[in-house]
């Protein structure tokens, strides 16, 4: 559990970086069974690597356009939290404000990431005329590009739990939660 705020913010910055390097943590964990899971069903030779890019492409082209859409919508949601958190009685502590700003970055980065990768899937890879060994390496980074970004989504869900956390103690108790300007540390 959070201990209480300090004054000095020493404690929202531990609680902060908590939230964050779990949040990170648990993307690369699952970046990394999501590429480990593929490359544990077997490595591709240089000849089925061009056999397999089809439907790996299918398969990221989905995920790619499922975190672009999920990303879009948590932008929209952090948008409606700002303003409720303005326009709520209730003064909010700095640490719940930047962890908006957290995710909406790390969602921004999922958005880009997921774009970038939709792009690369977009070009006529069947049809190029190049080395065989050329697809395995393709297919490698499709794999590779496919695992980062469901990596970065779930760092991101994450991070939207440990703010709804909060938020659900300000409902329950709001002059016990952390991120909640208590009557006593109001200045007089």
């Amino acid at each position: 559990m959070h201990t209480p705020p300090s004054s000095d913010g020493r404690d929202e910055q531990s609680d902060r970086r908590t939230d964050l390097t779990w949040a990170t943590g648990g993307g690369l964990a699952a970046a990394v069974i999501g590429f480990g899971g593929m490359a544990f069903v077997g490595t591709a030779s240089t000849s089925e690597a061009r056999r397999l890019l089809e439907p790996v492409f299918s398969t990221a082209r989905f995920a790619a356009s499922a975190y672009v859409a999920g990303g879009a919508t948590i932008l929209a949601l952090m948008l409606t939290l700002i303003t409720f958190s303005i326009s709520h009685d209730l003064e909010f502590r700095p640490i719940h404000y930047r962890r908006i700003r957290d995710i909406a970055a790390m969602t921004a980065t999922s958005i880009t990431g997921s774009v970038l990768l939709l792009m690369f899937l977009s070009f006529p890879l069947a049809e190029a005329d190049v080395e065989h060994g050329w697809y395995l390496w393709v297919y490698y980074g499709v794999l590779m590009g496919g695992a980062l970004t469901g990596g970065v989504f779930i760092s991101v869900i994450l991070m939207i739990f440990y703010a709804v956390r909060s938020l659900i103690l300000v409902g329950m108790d709001s002059a016990a939660s952390e991120i909640v300007v208590t009557d006593d540390e109001m200045p007089s």
